[in-house]
């Protein structure tokens, strides 16, 4: 299916017509443009993997951490509440804007903590470039090392007795006073490092806009059809839905 669109698209641009605005059209435009320039650019596996990129790393991710947050603020009203106060304080019931995302203290915390207990990634693979010490442990170079993120972000010993429960005042104080000491390297829901994802600052600004819209407009809360089911692949989707009842305030 991807590889149709994409040869439609490639034959649009061929016969000299503007492309389609979205991120697909700006990436063949763009491919074909560096083609006529140099006379290399990236083939069509290419494009289709750059494609799976847009959907599984800047689409289904951002909108699993949606859902488990209205999953979690259905479950724990308090918190519904007190982030749709922070919401109207900042904006009222009128338009959103970048400057005010930067004061949601309650919102960003309470995405923090979905993060955690939902992290767009069960785990994470990195290779060593060169023989590297972790701990007591020297691992020689070319070691595939895998990173249970899902057991970091649930580890008692990182996050206390209550790892395992909903509680964004543990962000309070931000993402290196959350821990039992370990810092910001426990935290890991875009990894870290060099290679931590480049969309981590869009996909915040994204779910801010998405449940500040939400929160200023709706009430939520579970239908009793809901079934609690974290589903564990490479993301954690509900493995049955987020059946959720949304009341017009």
């Amino acid at each position: 299916m991807v590889r149709g669109i994409i040869h439609k698209r490639k034959k649009v641009i061929e016969m000299g017509e503007s492309c389609y605005d979205d991120l697909l059209g700006i990436l063949l435009e763009s491919n074909s443009k560096k083609i006529k320039e140099g006379g290399v650019g990236m083939s069509i596996e290419d494009v289709i993997e750059e494609c799976k990129l847009f959907y599984i790393a800047g689409s289904e991710t951002t909108s699993n951490l949606i859902v488990w947050t209205m999953v979690c603020l259905s479950l724990h009203q308090e918190w519904q509440i007190e982030a749709r106060q922070e919401i109207l304080q900042v904006f009222g019931t009128g338009e959103l804007h970048f400057e005010g995302l930067k004061h949601l203290k309650v919102v960003t915390m309470i995405l923090n903590e979905v993060l955690r207990l939902y992290p767009p990634a069960v785990m994470v693979i990195r290779a060593t470039v060169k023989e590297t010490k972790l701990g007591d442990m020297m691992i020689p170079s070319g070691v595939h090392i895998t990173i249970p993120i899902i057991h970091v972000h649930h580890d008692r010993e990182i996050w206390g007795e209550d790892a395992t429960e909903f509680k964004p005042q543990r962000f309070l104080e931000g993402v290196l006073n959350a821990t039992k000491g370990s810092g910001s390297g426990s935290f890991l829901p875009f990894t870290g490092g060099p290679r931590i994802c480049i969309g981590q600052n869009f996909a915040m600004i994204e779910a801010k806009v998405a449940i500040a819209k939400l929160l200023q407009s709706f009430s939520f809360k579970l239908s009793s059809s809901y079934i609690h089911s974290p589903f564990c692949v490479f993301t954690i989707p509900p493995q049955f839905g987020a059946h959720l009842i949304l009341q017009k305030i």
